[in-house]
């Protein structure tokens, strides 16, 4: 049983900050695109989680699992679910639907964008 916990103490200490901080690339889908969202955002917005269609290249319960990781992540922002949130995280998300004043602000290359609806 000690065999299993100095494993999982050795895994954990060849884990760079990064891998600490948002474990399995998996979990968010693009590390970068979450880092852009959590350096541009205020900290007093609102913002919204949207799914769609058009994602490549990640699993199908990814996003479900990075709207659950996000809220705490970027806490004190406030997900919600739908409404006037103009920052949004979009996984393979309809961009056109957003309409003419969305704006991209990262791209995760795979279908995971980061961006702002602009006034």
């Amino acid at each position: 049983m000690l065999g299993l916990y100095d494993y999982r103490a050795d895994r954990n200490a060849s884990l760079g900050y990064l891998e600490r901080l948002y474990g399995d690339e998996g979990v968010v889908g693009s590390r970068h695109v979450v880092e852009d969202g959590a350096s541009r955002m205020p900290e007093d917005v609102s913002y919204r989680v949207i799914v769609g269609p058009h994602m490549t290249g990640v699993d199908r319960f990814t996003p479900l699992i990075a709207a659950d990781f996000l809220r705490y992540f970027l806490f004190p922002r406030r997900q919600v679910e739908s409404g006037s949130a103009r920052w949004i995280l979009c996984y393979g998300c309809d961009v056109k639907a957003l309409g003419p004043r969305f704006r991209v602000l990262s791209d995760g290359g795979n279908g995971i964008l980061f961006g702002h609806i602009d006034t």
